[in-house]
């Protein structure tokens, strides 16, 4: 609480159900800066998305998950193959599909994809058009809740643990916005490290802010917790990393090079808020 409090800018709110769609605006400077998890940039940057990766939030804990129905035999990837799985293009649960299915060293050509957005993923999941369910918090405690899903994997041993703040190209070349983009980062990571201090105040406003059951809420703030870092070479790493594997599955022709989509002007402030 408060820690917007005393702006001297205006910020404007939007919301999008996933990274992909966010960062296309923020490609086509429509939105100044957004918040994705770690699989949106690779194809934002392999399409020539000029935005940039300008803060790096590194998490303690798993935020994607593979879900199976509660009648279900499977107990790892490996049970689905020949299976169909829900998963929504591009977002960070694929990368946890992909991650799971080299770790396992599995092709993908083995299972069967079906691109879908949460909502949709949802709806097929309780039909039972589908068989299983790549999905980020808080969709996966929903699917928990209101399908009986259960939980088969997650993103602990095959992720990067990475989720990121963009920011559009034109917004970084504006010296107004710029200046407001770093204090707001500044802002940002205090906020997190007291919020991680202080899950039983925040909770609550953050259930009220996403319109969230209060358990709902509890769940996905638990696999969200982490610091901002300072964008380094280990950070970059870890996106290259997952570059290479989209690129080794045929899903990116080229692989970029992740250290060009990272910016790290913002890095002493990000430091200064998570002291």
């Amino acid at each position: 609480p408060g820690a917007l409090d005393g702006l001297d800018y205006k910020i404007e709110w939007s919301t999008f159900e996933a990274g992909p769609p966010l960062l296309e605006a923020l490609g086509a400077n429509k939105i100044d800066a957004g918040g994705t998890g770690d699989v949106p940039p690779v194809f934002a940057q392999a399409n020539g998305n000029s935005g940039r990766i300008v803060a790096v939030q590194a998490r303690t804990g798993a935020n994607d998950f593979l879900l199976v129905p509660a009648n279900s035999t499977a107990s790892s990837i490996a049970d689905l193959k020949g299976k169909k799985i829900a998963v929504t293009q591009g977002s960070s649960s694929h990368g946890l599909v992909l991650g799971l299915l080299d770790q396992a060293k599995l092709p993908v050509s083995d299972f069967q994809f079906q691109f879908l957005g949460p909502a949709d993923a949802l709806s097929a999941f309780t039909a039972g058009q589908v068989d299983a369910w790549a999905v980020w918090n808080p969709y996966a405690t929903i699917g928990k809740n209101t399908a009986g899903a259960k939980i088969i994997a997650d993103g602990r041993e095959v992720t990067t643990g990475q989720s990121y703040f963009s920011a559009a190209s034109e917004a970084l070349a504006d010296p107004k916005k710029s200046a407001a983009l770093a204090d707001f980062f500044e802002r940002l990571a205090r906020a997190q490290v007291w919020a991680d201090a202080h899950p039983e105040a925040w909770v609550p406003i953050f259930a009220k802010l996403t319109k969230l059951p209060e358990d709902v809420a509890a769940a996905s703030f638990d696999t969200s917790k982490g610091s901002y870092v300072p964008i380094d070479g280990q950070r970059i790493a870890k996106q290259q990393r997952l570059i290479d594997l989209f690129t080794a599955a045929g899903l990116v022709k080229q692989a970029p090079v992740a250290g060009d989509w990272f910016d790290a002007r913002f890095n002493a402030q990000i430091q200064a808020g998570a002291k």
